[in-house]
C-alpha cells in the first residue's frame, strides 16, 4: 500500500503541472468513489474475495489517496499561505479530529469481511463529492470580490 501512495505522490509532481490541481482532485475523489462502488457491487453478500484481488482494490483506493491527500492539503493552505505553519497544524488537527471517530465507527463493523471499509469508503468519498459539487457551483455564482468587500 505504500507503493501505491508513494508511486501516485510521485506521479502527482507531474500531473498537476499539466492538469491543476482542482482537476486532479476531481479525478481522484472519482476513482476513489468509483473503486469502492466496483468492490460492493462484485462482492456484496460474499465472503472476502482472494488475498490479491482484495489487495487489488486496496491498491487502487491507496493510489487515489495518494493524489488526493497532498492536492487537498495543498488547497486548504493557499489562503493561509502567510501562516502556513499555524496553517498546517489547524488541518492537521482537523482532520485528525474527524477521521478517528469515522473510522472507529466503520471498524466496528468490520469482524471477518472487508465489505464494511468498502462501504465507509463508498459513504465518506459520497460525502466528499458532494461537497465538492457544492463548491464549484457555489463558487462559479459568487465573485471573489463580492466576498472581499463583506470583510
Amino acid at each position: 500500500m505504500a507503493v501505491a501512495i508513494g508511486s501516485a505522490t510521485f506521479l502527482n509532481g507531474t500531473l498537476v503541472i499539466k492538469y491543476g490541481m482542482e482537476k486532479m482532485v476531481t479525478f481522484a475523489l472519482s476513482a476513489f468513489f468509483g473503486v469502492s462502488l466496483l468492490y460492493i457491487v462484485l462482492f456484496h453478500g460474499e465472503a472476502n474475495p482472494g488475498v490479491g484481488i482484495l489487495l487489488s482494490f486496496f491498491g487502487m483506493q491507496f493510489f487515489a489517496i495518494g493524489f488526493l491527500f497532498g492536492n487537498l492539503r495543498a488547497l486548504a493552505m493557499e489562503p493561509v499561505g502567510h501562516i502556513a505553519g499555524i496553517g498546517a497544524a489547524i488541518t492537521g488537527f482537523i482532520s485528525t479530529m474527524m477521521a478517528v471517530p469515522m473510522s472507529t465507527f466503520i471498524g466496528r463493523f468490520v469482524s471477518d469481511t472487508a465489505l464494511p471499509i468498502f462501504y465507509g469508503f463508498l459513504f465518506c468519498s459520497s460525502l466528499a463529492l458532494l461537497v465538492l459539487v457544492y463548491l464549484k457551483v457555489y463558487a462559479k455564482n459568487v465573485d471573489p470580490n463580492v466576498i472581499e468587500n463583506e470583510h
